[in-house]
């Protein structure tokens, strides 16, 4: 049986919940004078294609870009445009563009990304993404894993842990290519054909072998810290010593791996335990020559994604998400002809003084509406009767001290605003 496509859909019992966690990761990048940019969901193909295939062989390409989702035009042909996989591709692109000599981007993004699943079935996912762009300085990639283990921590997920490694840099990393291609010739035997392939390719790329005579990956080969030039082996040590001052709970990972190949020296993952295993919520790491291959500018580069998806899962699972204090709200209905003007206008000059209303559209008797407002958390109803409107009065039910009185139209959104008044210091 072939299962349901994986598409979103927030309903507005979740709505807040999302706009809490993206409100609070939004309170950490603002901190650090991050801003926000606005990707197109439509992207250049041909552009993802040159980020995503950097530094790989023909098949892991291939094997990396099926799990892009492209558009097809009405006769079939594949188009120059995917619905967006990840962002890094695409900022990079624009802002090499608008790139000021000698000047630091810090930029972030949120949104729906798009691949395909291990089945080849398209699915959607929120992402997270933070860029730093136009600096090598070790102090970069350390603002930015600090501020992701600081993003974890405003979200509740105190016990959340950094995972770093070093992927090296084009001087160093040839030679562990080289040790690992070997340990891979001489151990052809324990590998089934796709993984031996894929590793062959790129040793840093993980894979989704499920073969239980297959060693899947390279955990028992050759390491990367053993290959690594004084150059990068400096500037990871570095790395910890920052990370050790800073009191950010981490632990060295020489078998960290990435989906994609753009990294290089420090690389690092957000992992966290739940239901009694590792799940890795984001990472990210250095990538000083993505911007080179995409668009013949050298600019060096550090960011991080976090998967909003998992994040939201985890955060349901321990109940981090504050309860959602209710607005004080007036629910207002006629109940005589004629009136709908009135109603309007009283409707909006609440507005104008910040109160949420509900209107009921439909004539109902008033034990109806009373029952419709209370199951909209209502705190006051307000009912307009031509005959009470005559006296040039109102009904006007506060169900928070269970009573209700005609007011005068003069005084009703004077009463109002005192039962708002009472009803903020109550709670």
């Amino acid at each position: 049986m072939k299962k349901p496509l994986s598409f979103h859909e927030i309903m507005p019992d979740d709505v807040w919940k999302w706009k809490y966690m993206e409100n609070q990761v939004e309170q950490v990048l603002s901190l650090y004078n991050y801003q926000e940019i606005r990707l197109s969901v439509l992207q250049d193909y041909n552009i993802l294609y040159k980020g995503i295939t950097a530094l790989l062989d023909t098949e892991e390409a291939q094997e990396i870009t099926g799990q892009i989702i492209n558009l097809k035009q009405p006769d079939g042909n594949i188009s120059l445009l995917s619905l967006r996989p990840e962002g890094t591709i695409n900022v990079l692109n624009h802002v090499a563009n608008n790139l000021e000599q000698n000047k630091i981007h810090r930029i972030f993004y949120h949104g729906h990304m798009f691949r395909k699943d291990a089945q080849q079935q398209p699915m959607e996912f929120d992402q997270l993404g933070v860029e730093l762009l136009g600096s090598d300085s070790i102090l970069s990639e350390n603002e930015v894993m600090n501020m992701g283990v600081r993003i974890c921590e405003q979200l509740g997920l105190k016990d959340a842990r950094l995972e770093i490694n070093s992927f090296g840099c084009n001087v160093c990393r040839p030679a562990y290519f080289k040790a690992m291609r070997q340990f891979l010739s001489d151990n052809k035997d324990k590998f089934c054909l796709s993984c031996f392939e894929a590793l062959n390719n790129n040793p840093l790329h993980p894979t989704e072998c499920m073969d239980s005579n297959c060693l899947h990956s390279t955990k028992q080969g050759p390491k990367i810290h053993e290959h690594l030039c004084n150059k990068c082996k400096t500037n990871f040590d570095r790395v910890k010593k920052i990370q050790t001052n800073l009191g950010n709970n981490f632990k060295i990972n020489h078998n960290l791996v990435k989906n994609f190949s753009y990294y290089n020296e420090t690389v690092f993952n957000f992992v966290i335990q739940t239901n009694g295993h590792t799940e890795v919520i984001g990472g990210g790491g250095r990538y000083d020559y993505l911007s080179n291959r995409i668009t013949g500018k050298q600019i060096p580069a550090v960011g991080f994604y976090l998967n909003l998806d998992l994040v939201y899962n985890i955060m349901s699972a321990r109940n981090l998400f504050q309860t959602q204090s209710k607005p004080f709200r007036v629910y207002i209905s006629t109940q005589s002809d004629d009136l709908e003007i009135m109603l309007l206008q009283i409707v909006q000059e609440l507005h104008e003084d910040d109160i949420s209303t509900i209107i009921n559209t439909d004539r109902n008797p008033t034990e109806k509406d009373t029952e419709v407002a209370l199951e909209n958390d209502c705190q006051v109803m307000v009912i307009l009767r031509a005959e009470n409107i005559r006296e040039g009065k109102a009904l006007l039910k506060n169900f928070i001290k269970e009573k209700q009185s005609y007011v005068s139209l003069s005084d009703l959104l004077p009463e109002i605003d005192i039962i708002r008044k009472s009803a903020q210091v109550t709670t």
